[in-house]
């Protein structure tokens, strides 16, 4: 039987300066329940063919970074706008069928997920239990919270969430 550990151990967060962050990408409006099939269903359908048009290299050779995007549009309902994107710095403006938005700059958490598949526990933990241990911070469920993959992702499945922060009052 495995050992499950504590989440403070599973998930290592560093609180940290980002900067803004101009993507192109696609849009859905989901849910928290819907999300965990519509959100990879936007990424391997819709985003991932497209994304030669923004890197310029040939299908499934970019290995990032991109993001997603999460902005809350209705708390009660649990509803929000999940993006699907990636830096195109040497375009002006997105392809057809894509958006421009601006990641904000600022003070985030950033948690460091170690595997595939553990995403959504990552954002419980970063949400609802780490603002309550003694390194945490007041959470802006305001503000975009971002995941970001790379190369890591890849190979091993890691990727980092980044929820914006309050500076804390020492």
């Amino acid at each position: 039987m495995p050992v499950i550990r504590p989440a403070e151990e599973r998930f290592a967060v560093v609180v940290l300066q980002h900067h803004s962050v101009r993507l192109f990408g696609v849009r859905i409006h989901t849910t928290l329940h819907n999300a965990p099939q519509e959100c990879p269903r936007l990424w391997n359908e819709v985003f991932t063919p497209r994304m030669p048009e923004l890197s310029g290299k040939p299908s499934n050779t970019y290995q990032g970074p991109s993001y997603g995007l999460s902005l809350f549009t209705d708390h009660a309902g649990l509803a929000f706008d999940y993006w699907a994107a990636m830096e195109a710095p040497e375009l002006a403006a997105p392809p057809a069928g894509m958006d421009a938005v601006t990641l904000p700059g600022g003070l985030y958490a950033c948690c460091r997920i170690p595997a595939a598949g553990m995403l959504q526990e990552a954002y419980d933990y970063m949400y609802d239990e780490w603002p309550q241990t003694p390194g945490g911070y007041t959470v802006l469920a305001d503000k975009p919270c971002f995941e970001r993959y790379d190369s890591r992702f890849f190979q091993s499945g890691t990727h980092d969430v980044y929820v914006p922060v309050l500076p804390r009052e020492d």
